[in-house]
C-alpha cells in the first residue's frame, strides 16, 4: 500500500528507486566500568581512538574535495576538530579517573555537549548537535574495536530512508548508490541537508515518526523540492514522478545559466542577490553560485566551538578571508547574536525564564567590552580588505543602535592612535523585532542600510517559537501582520535613500520574491545554492 509522507524540503531534484534503511542505531557499550588501577592504560587506549577518528575524518575531507567542493569538505575538518576538542577530552579524562569506561565517557560527554548546542535557538548552531553525537559515536565504535561505519556496503542504487544521516554517514556511500535522502529528522540547515544539496542528491528532512511506515518499503518515490516522499507508489504514481523528473532536470539546465547574470526586473529595477556564510570556508563555495555578495556573515561559530573567546586577531583572520574573497563585493558582518540560552565562554550569564526575550544579541554585546570591543576592532580592521560593513542584530530602537556606534566609534580612534590600518565601515541595522519595524522612519535616519530577518521578525510578530513543531504553521513571512512590518521598513528606507535586504529563509523562497520586491527590498540573501533560482525569479518579475 502506499504511503506519502511530507517533511522539509531540504535538497531538490525527484528521483525513485528501491529503498535501503539505515537505522545506524544507538551504540550500546559492552562495557560501563573499569577496575581500579587501569586509568591509564584506558586512557591511552581513548586518545588511540581520538586519534584514528580524526584521522579518518581529515583523510575523507580531503578525498572528497574534488567531488564536493572545498566548503563541503571543510565539514570533516570541523569534525576532526569536534573529535579532538579539549573540551570533550578533559570531560571523558574525568569519567575516566571515576572509574567509566572510555566509550561509555564519550558517549555522555558527547550528549552533554549536544544538548547544549540542541537548546540554542540559532536553527544552524543547534543542528550541529547531531554532528557531536555523531564524531562521539564514531569514537566509542572505535574504542570498541568497531573502526568505520556506515552504508559503505550500498551496491545498488537507492533511495536511503534513516532516522538521521551524519556526514560521515553520507561520505562513505559509494558513488552513484544514493538516489535520495528521507529522514526522520533534520533541517534544511543540517549537514545532511547541506550535503545533499552540494551532491546534486534529492533529499526530504524532518518526515518525523511517519519515517517508521515506510521502513518495509520496496520502492520510495521522492520529490526534494516539494518535501514529499511516496512509499510503494502505484504504478501511476511513478509514471507522475517519472514525467516531473523530466520537468525538473529541463529547469535545473536553465537555471545552471542564471548564476552569474545580474538579476534585473522587467522594468529594470537592480536586486542584489547574495549569500548567507557562517564561516569563512564558505565563500568559495558561494562566488561559483553567483554570489554578489555576502548578505549576512554569522560569527557565531567563531565564538561557540571553543572554551574561551576568540582573540581579536583570531577574529581579524576569519573576517579579513571572506572581505578579501569577495573584494568590492560587499560582505554584512553581523556582529554576535547569542545570549539568552546560548552559553559563552568567559561570559557571565544568567538563567533566564524565556530566554528568547532576554539577554541577548546587542543587548549583551553593549554589555560586555571584551566581547564586543575585540568583534568590533577586527571589523574594522578587516574592513582595509574589502567592502566589509556592520550590522547590529536586536536592535529594538535607535539608543541601543547609538551606543553600539559609539563604542565602534571609540574602536575605531583607538586603532587609529595605534597606527593600525581600517577601512571605511557602513553600519545597519538588522530589523528582526516588531519593535524596529515599528520604529524603521528613525532608525532609517542613522543607519546605512537595513536587513530584515525574517525568522525572527515571524517569530516575535507572531508570537510562535520558531523551534516548535506544531507551531510550524505559523513559520511564514506570508502573514499579513508580518508583510506589513516588511512594508514599514522599506518605506522608512525607500524615504531614507538606504537599500533594505531580506536574509531570513523568505529570501530564497520563490514565492515570497516578487512579494518582497514588490514591497521595496533591494537585496535578497539566502544559502547560496538558492542563488540561481532567485535571480531567474528576478528576472522574471
Amino acid at each position: 500500500m502506499a504511503v506519502e509522507f511530507a517533511g522539509v524540503g531540504a535538497s531538490e531534484g525527484v528521483a525513485f528507486g528501491p529503498a535501503y534503511v539505515h537505522l545506524g542505531g544507538e551504540v550500546e557499550p559492552e562495557r560501563t566500568r573499569i577496575p581500579e588501577g587501569s586509568f591509564d592504560e584506558e586512557l591511552a587506549r581513548f586518545r588511540a581512538a581520538v586519534e584514528a577518528v580524526a584521522g579518518r575524518l581529515r583523510e575523507t575531507g580531503e578525498n572528497l574535495k574534488g567531488d564536493i567542493g572545498e566548503e563541503e569538505a571543510a565539514i570533516f575538518e570541523v569534525h576532526a576538530e569536534m573529535a579532538d576538542d579539549p573540551e570533550l577530552l578533559e570531560g571523558v579524562e574525568e569519567r575516566l579517573r571515576n572509574l567509566e569506561s572510555p566509550e561509555a565517557a564519550v558517549l555522555a560527554v558527547g550528549e552533554e555537549y549536544a544538548g547544549g548546542l540542541a537548546a540554542l535557538e540559532d536553527e544552524y548552531l543547534a543542528a550541529r548537535a547531531d554532528d557531536v553525537r555523531d564524531v562521539a559515536r564514531q569514537i566509542a565504535v572505535e574504542i570498541m574495536g568497531g573502526g568505520a561505519m556506515g552504508l559503505e556496503a550500498l551496491r545498488t542504487p537507492s533511495v536511503i530512508l534513516a532516522r538521521n544521516l551524519a556526514p560521515s554517514d553520507t561520505a562513505r556511500i559509494p558513488r552513484g548508490m544514493a538516489l535520495a535522502f528521507v529522514t526522520a529528522g533534520g533541517s534544511r540547515t543540517s549537514h545532511v541537508s547541506i550535503m545533499a544539496r552540494s551532491m546534486g542528491i534529492p533529499a526530504v528532512v524532518g518526515v518525523g515518526d511517519a519515517l517508521e511506515a515506510a521502513l518495509n518499503a520496496g520502492t520510495v518515490a521522492v520529490d526534494g523540492g516539494a518535501g514529499v516522499a511516496v512509499a510503494n507508489p502505484d504504478p501511476e504514481t511513478l509514471a507522475a514522478f517519472e514525467e516531473l523528473r523530466s520537468r525538473r532536470e529541463e529547469e535545473q539546465a536553465t537555471l545552471y545559466e542564471y548564476r552569474h547574470v545580474e538579476a534585473r526586473t522587467a522594468d529594470g529595477r537592480r536586486i542584489e542577490v547574495a549569500a548567507n556564510l557562517g564561516s569563512a570556508s564558505e565563500a568559495e563555495g558561494a562566488l561559483e553560485w553567483g554570489a554578489e555578495g555576502v548578505g549576512l556573515f554569522r560569527t557565531e561559530f567563531l565564538f561557540m566551538e571553543r572554551d574561551e573567546l576568540p582573540s581579536e586577531e583570531e577574529q581579524y583572520e576569519a573576517y579579513s578571508a571572506v572581505a578579501r574573497a569577495f573584494g568590492d563585493r560587499p560582505v554584512i558582518l553581523r556582529t554576535l547574536d547569542v545570549g539568552g540560552d546560548k552559553s559563552l565562554p568567559g561570559v557571565d550569564q544568567p538563567e533566564e525564564e524565556n530566554p528568547f526575550l532576554g539577554w541577548r544579541g546587542i543587548r549583551m554585546s553593549l554589555e560586555v567590552p571584551e566581547l564586543f570591543g575585540p568583534q568590533l576592532r577586527a571589523a574594522l580592521r578587516s574592513a582595509a580588505h574589502g567592502n566589509l560593513k556592520v550590522m547590529f542584530p536586536m536592535v529594538v530602537d535607535a539608543t541601543e543602535f547609538r551606543a553600539a556606534k559609539r563604542i565602534l566609534g571609540t574602536c575605531q580612534e583607538e586603532l587609529e592612535a595605534e597606527g593600525v590600518p581600517t577601512g571605511p565601515v557602513e553600519v545597519g541595522v538588522m530589523i528582526e523585532t516588531p519593535a524596529a519595524a515599528l520604529g524603521a522612519a528613525e532608525l532609517a535616519r542613522e543607519a546605512a542600510f537595513f536587513s530584515i530577518g525574517t525568522n525572527d521578525l515571524v517569530q516575535y510578530t507572531l508570537a510562535a517559537d520558531r523551534g516548535n513543531e506544531k507551531l510550524r504553521h505559523l513559520q511564514s513571512a506570508d502573514h499579513p501582520a508580518v508583510l506589513k512590518l516588511i512594508k514599514m521598513t522599506c518605506d522608512a528606507a525607500g524615504t531614507a535613500g538606504i537599500p533594505v535586504g531580506v536574509c531570513g529563509e523568505a529570501a530564497g523562497e520563490p514565492a515570497m520574491i516578487p512579494r518582497l520586491v514588490e514591497l521595496g527590498v533591494t537585496e535578497l540573501s539566502m544559502g547560496a545554492p538558492a542563488i540561481p533560482r532567485a535571480k531567474q525569479v528576478v528576472s522574471g518579475i
